[in-house]
């Protein structure tokens, strides 16, 4: 609380200097930030990430003189000159100059302790391209390791004997990842328009939940994603030039095109676009179903739902739409569809994934919870996901 003395002299002059600046930067046109965040400790990514980058900048670079667009990119990768230590993390913004040549400006440079994959260092990130750009609107590309919304460890062995709060993003020296409620957190203190999760598994409705509040519109997969990840040739063109359901759902189809041209086992990809606002609903159809048909559920055999993994000892994620047309009743099936295909206005996947037959796909996956898992159980209940449906009470 501020003295009195002075208060009225005080109050008055910031009165008139806030609306003065209200009113000299009413007319601020309105910007629009691109950021690309990568964490590519792990070998195989670092070897690919270079690659996404000159992808990406080969589709569209801002220019120098826009004051509407700002592109900007974090990066950390393996310290190829050691074997025990990443790269420096880089934050970088690009842009063509006068002569339509690629300029690459360092904002900020983390030492090479900095972890990427651990919530703080992301904080700092985002606060970093915040401060630099005072963005209107926002779009974040995130790539890297991730298991949707399962905790560190678990997925690669930890299994039972190691629950973490962990599950997007890999720092191969401290094998950290962030947790999904870290990652909400962290990302919900800005809002972003897209949030675009080029990492394993991430198209799951527990993680879409959690994330409702931070962004509009999530684009994600429900299986693994092949190395080479999204079409990058193609995204910055469509989040600075057509934003919004079309440019995504454009993404979307050429992410789908991309795997769909490739044979054998590389013929792989799936794909959903998530409308955020239509969660909640979402939610409270899944909540009825459960609370009507509970015992149903929990008789579903989980071998007789559409799975999205081709390891059968990582039996996590499964078809949201096939699990509840599994013991629904024929009405609330019909209420659920239709809220559904408002939450995911656009999917698509390959007949096959890594040899799974994809029989069904609804574009999210969720969990079809088992008794052999009660740690892990445990863990799901916290998701916001679950408190809001009660899968398991």
């Amino acid at each position: 609380m501020k003295r009195f003395l002075g208060i009225l002299f005080l109050a008055v002059t910031v009165a008139v200097s806030t609306g003065c600046s209200d009113w000299l930067h009413r007319n601020d046109p309105e910007k629009r930030m691109v950021l690309l965040y990568i964490a590519a400790t792990e070998t195989s990514l670092s070897t690919f990430a270079e690659g996404n980058i000159s992808d990406m900048l080969a589709n569209y670079v801002p220019d120098k003189k826009s004051k509407t667009e700002e592109l900007l990119v974090f990066f950390q990768n393996r310290n190829t000159s050691a074997t025990t230590l990443r790269s420096q993390g880089t934050l970088c913004r690009y842009y063509k100059n006068k002569s339509g040549n690629i300029i690459q400006e360092t904002i900020t440079t983390f030492g090479d302790d900095f972890n990427a994959c651990d919530p703080a260092s992301f904080a700092k990130v985002l606060a970093a391209a915040e401060h630099e750009c005072k963005p209107t609107y926002r779009s974040l590309l995130f790539s890297s390791h991730g298991t949707g919304w399962l905790p560190a460890s678990y997925f690669d062995g930890g299994g039972e004997s190691s629950i973490k709060r962990a599950s997007i993003g890999y720092d191969a020296y401290t094998k950290d990842e962030i947790d999904i409620r870290d990652f909400a957190e962290v990302l919900g203190k800005y809002h972003w328009e897209a949030a675009l999760l080029d990492c394993c598994y991430m198209g799951a409705v527990e993680v879409a939940y959690q994330l409702r509040n931070c962004c509009d519109w999530i684009i994600a997969s429900p299986t693994e994603i092949l190395i080479t990840g999204f079409p990058y040739n193609v995204i910055l063109d469509q989040l600075f030039n057509h934003p919004g359901r079309e440019g995504l759902e454009y993404i979307c189809e050429q992410y789908y095109n991309m795997y769909q041209s490739q044979s054998g086992t590389q013929q792989s990809g799936t794909i959903g676009l998530v409308d955020c606002s239509k969660l909640d609903a979402l939610a409270n159809i899944c909540a009825t179903i459960v609370s009507e048909s509970r015992a149903e559920m929990e008789a579903v055999q989980r071998n007789g739902v559409q799975h999205f993994f081709y390891n059968s000892t990582k039996d996590y994620f499964y078809d949201l739409s096939h699990f509840y047309q599994k013991f629904a009743t024929t009405d609330r099936f019909a209420q659920f569809s239709i809220q559904l295909e408002k939450a995911v206005p656009y999917k698509n996947t390959t007949d096959h994934f890594l040899g799974i037959k994809m029989q069904h796909f609804c574009g999210l996956s969720t969990y079809v919870p088992s008794p052999n898992y009660p740690k892990l159980n445990e863990y799901y209940s916290q998701l916001a996901w679950n408190q809001a449906v009660k899968v398991i009470e």
